[in-house]
């Protein structure tokens, strides 16, 4: 109910919401103090005191003890846990985006200590708005920018890190949900390093994909390198879901990695004009 009452006071009620704006310095009390990041949380909503405190509750309590019990990492409520991310992300009646299948590693990790940053920020530039957004670039082939997406080993960095995916409202197949591959489903192709199955071609999510069909408040935990994938809501209603991501263990950014992603986002647009 708290998160409801938040995403209404933002107006995410309609729309996709990022919390707050990531401070820009990597040193930000915000990135590494619970009390700084609620409170500037804080600064974006209008909810009230009793609210705000079964947010925090849940963010830094609740959910993360859930993500312990669902994978195993650590007993609940303990464990180094900590919030990486979190966003509203709703589907309007009758619209949304239909986002390809993608792992969270490939989109969130580029610029993560102890990855193979190398990998992560020479791929393509089609390729990295799809490994970002999900969508392809207007006029581009999705099958083959998501061939090549899903060739590739996914992104780990020193810790792992996984979602928690609570519904505000109802979730189904007709209004958009998420619909995830199982990590080890039977026949198809997983990483070399035995990370989660890869996606077999256009039929399958289809064939293969488990639709997460929730009721407001159940929530869907899954490792940051399962494929997901998810179709345009064709209802009437919107599909409303509030998105927590959590590392066992503090993930820190790489200025290099970032420095460097900056000039190849650069160079990218500056060809797109001249072209």
């Amino acid at each position: 109910g708290a998160f409801i009452e938040d995403a209404a006071s933002r107006a995410a009620a309609a729309s996709d919401s990022t919390i707050c704006e990531p401070p820009a310095s990597l040193h930000h009390p915000a990135r590494q103090s619970t009390d700084a990041y609620l409170r500037l949380r804080a600064q974006s909503t209008n909810i009230g005191s009793e609210q705000a405190s079964r947010i925090a509750r849940a963010l830094f309590s609740t959910l993360p003890s859930c993500a312990a019990e669902a994978s195993g990492w650590s007993e609940p409520g303990d464990g180094d846990w900590r919030l990486m991310h979190e966003a509203y992300i709703v589907k309007p009646p009758h619209g949304g985006s239909h986002y390809l299948w993608h792992r969270d590693c490939d989109r969130h990790l580029w610029c993560a200590e102890g990855v193979d940053n190398t990998a992560a920020l020479d791929q393509p530039p089609g390729l990295a708005h799809v490994a970002r957004d999900g969508v392809p670039p207007e006029g581009e082939s999705a099958e083959l920018y998501a061939a090549e997406l899903y060739a590739r080993p996914p992104l780990r960095a020193a810790v792992p890190y996984l979602t928690v995916w609570t519904a505000l409202s109802r979730t189904s197949r007709q209004n958009g949900a998420l619909v995830l591959l199982p990590a080890q489903t039977a026949s198809h192709a997983a990483d070399s390093g035995g990370g989660a199955a890869r996606p077999c071609g256009a039929a399958c999510e289809e064939a293969h994909g488990v639709a997460v069909e929730l009721q407001p408040g159940d929530a869907c935990i899954f490792s940051s390198d399962v494929f997901h994938t998810s179709r345009p809501n064709r209802s009437g209603r919107p599909r409303q879901v509030h998105c927590a991501q959590y590392s066992l263990g503090p993930l820190r950014w790489s200025r290099r990695a970032l420095e460097r992603r900056e000039r190849l986002a650069a160079a990218a647009s500056a060809a797109a004009a001249v072209n």
